[in-house]
């Protein structure tokens, strides 16, 4: 069974979680667009928000929908927003006819019931064909040993094909910053290729973040030297864990993708337990006891500490939870937000090699 690391691909910043469907054939001669939406969920909001680089338009909601109109000259990142949302969910705007659907839910965070909303479906737009189309190969050849130059391959062809593609960008900042598949000499080439001008700020961003990594928190470096406090407030450092594989996972109480993955990383505890294994778990919690709560709910065994102000996080980067590191015996990282399966098979050769 292939294992993919879908969830973390560059939907993780446009149409997060959003299943995308596309129209049989684009018209690409389309002058201006129409946006049609529906709303799934509790909610109380009269108007709905529409934002688009320096446009900023709102309409009427009834009976849960709602329509934008318009016009744009190349295809851009969008946010839909309802006031009483904390979030606003990203899509990419096109000319062209889109119906969007979109749920709110609450959620806790920080000790605090908020309103969250997210994309469930986009329909009618060349963009969701280029999504699926990316996808798609992901999905076929994520599994194979030589994945990383099948990829590079694909994104040579394609970004060289929609060079000026938002999503294109969106494609690079994640792998730079988030899935690191490829190695920076094949990111830097893949960066060189594209329209900087017609491309998303906010990706440029997100990938020099990355770049950036790739010569202080990559594979075959050290890992950052810290102090975080545990329940107890007493202050942990890797230096306890020398000589042993210790895999460093960031999450949060109120992260659901995280907690979502606490079963595996207790069955990868429970797996190595006899052996020299480790695992440390760092939360972004503010509400100390949130983070607490969760730990005993989850059952967590291993040391859990807390970067409250999320300094360790910002020192290294990270914007993403849940993010992991894993790291030999003598601190050096040996992989970089690996799965369940990728961890189990990397620390049972490096244990294998060990003896």
């Amino acid at each position: 069974m292939i294992n993919i690391k879908t969830l973390k691909l560059i939907l993780f910043f446009v149409a997060l979680n959003t299943s995308i469907h596309s129209q049989t054939t684009a018209d690409r001669t389309v002058k201006a667009f129409t946006l049609k939406g529906s709303v799934k969920g509790d909610m109380t909001d009269s108007f709905a928000y529409l934002y688009y680089g320096d446009i900023q338009d709102s309409v009427k909601i009834e009976n849960k929908q709602f329509e934008f109109k318009g016009s744009v000259k190349d295809t851009v990142v969008a946010k839909i927003y309802l006031p009483s949302a904390a979030n606003a969910p990203q899509f990419y705007l096109e000319n062209n006819a889109i119906t969007i659907n979109i749920s709110v839910d609450k959620a806790l965070k920080d000790g605090k019931s908020i309103q969250t909303m997210h994309i469930d479906t986009v329909k009618g737009s060349y963009s969701s064909e280029l999504q699926k189309e990316y996808l798609n190969f992901y999905k076929s050849n994520a599994g194979k040993k030589d994945f990383s130059k099948l990829l590079y391959s694909k994104l040579t062809t394609f970004f060289s094909k929609h060079h000026s593609h938002p999503f294109s960008g969106a494609i690079l900042a994640e792998l730079a910053l988030i899935n690191p598949i490829l190695d920076k000499q094949q990111l830097t080439s893949l960066y060189s290729i594209l329209d900087i001008s017609k491309q998303d700020s906010q990706y440029l961003k997100l990938y020099k973040k990355g770049i950036e990594k790739f010569d202080t928190y990559a594979v075959g470096k050290p890992f950052l030297d810290f102090k975080l406090p545990d329940q107890d407030g007493n202050l942990v450092g890797l230096e306890k864990y020398k000589g042993k594989i210790v895999l460093i996972d960031f999450w949060a109480s109120w992260c659901a993708p995280c907690r979502k993955k606490n079963p595996e990383l207790i069955g990868l505890k429970q797996e190595f337990a006899s052996q020299d294994f480790e695992i440390i778990g760092i939360s972004r919690d503010k509400n100390k006891k949130q983070w607490t709560d969760a730990i005993a709910k989850d059952q967590l065994s291993w040391t859990n500490l807390l970067d409250q102000d999320q300094k360790m996080e910002n020192t290294m980067g990270i914007e993403n939870i849940p993010y992991n590191y894993l790291l030999d015996e003598k601190g050096i990282i040996i992989g970089v937000n690996l799965t369940a399966e990728e961890i189990r098979k990397t620390v049972s050769d490096s244990l294998k090699n060990k003896s």
